[in-house]
């Protein structure tokens, strides 16, 4: 077999894998995620958006869609905030206290009842984002969780947890799909209503 039988064959498998998670993700349960953003925004709170590895990545990138790429169809700027993105803070709280406490000392003194938590995790275990949900549960706030493989703890404490089952730990098709999540969301809210009524303040 040369390498393009074996490229061709390994891209329909990962297709495959990939299909098999984006079909397990439950409208109704997403639906809840995005009426929890409105929600917040509509209120004039913030939600804030925590993961790991290719996860904070994400979560970049939905701060920076929901901050910019909405101009396209609203003049209205949603608060919402990657705590992955400044590093002088996350690496002062890693070494002096430890990397568990680098999402919850950001949330400290800003995180206030009804604001929105978005932590995003493979497998759901990380203890950073499972202690900065504890913190955002305790103070009344909403706690979305995008996991995979077997939802771990995250699923379990979560408010509103969308879990797409990929017990094998396949992390490129799961991270796909938590960017899959953003892009839908986000682009729904162009056709949204409630959404869209939101005033520019």
């Amino acid at each position: 077999m040369g390498n393009s039988e074996k490229v061709t064959n390994y891209l329909a498998g990962y297709k495959d894998r990939l299909t098999s998670i984006l079909e397990q993700i439950d409208a109704a349960v997403l639906t809840k995620v995005i009426d929890a953003m409105i929600t917040a925004f509509k209120n004039g709170k913030t939600v804030y958006v925590i993961g790991n590895g290719g996860s904070a990545a994400t979560a970049s990138h939905m701060q920076a869609d929901f901050s910019f790429f909405v101009r396209y169809f609203t003049k209205f700027r949603p608060r919402i905030i990657a705590l992955t993105d400044n590093a002088p803070i996350i690496t002062a709280v890693g070494n002096d206290t430890s990397f568990d406490d680098i999402f919850v000392e950001q949330l400290r003194g800003r995180f206030t009842e009804g604001d929105v938590l978005i932590a995003i995790s493979a497998s759901g275990n990380s203890p950073n984002l499972v202690k900065a949900a504890e913190f955002a549960n305790s103070l009344g706030g909403a706690t979305i969780a995008f996991t995979g493989f077997l939802g771990g703890k995250l699923k379990e404490i979560s408010t509103i947890p969308l879990y797409t089952p990929n017990p094998k730990g396949d992390y490129g098709p799961i991270e796909d799909v938590h960017m899959i999540l953003n892009h839908v969301i986000v682009n729904y809210l162009s056709t949204d209503e409630d959404f869209l009524a939101i005033p520019v303040n």
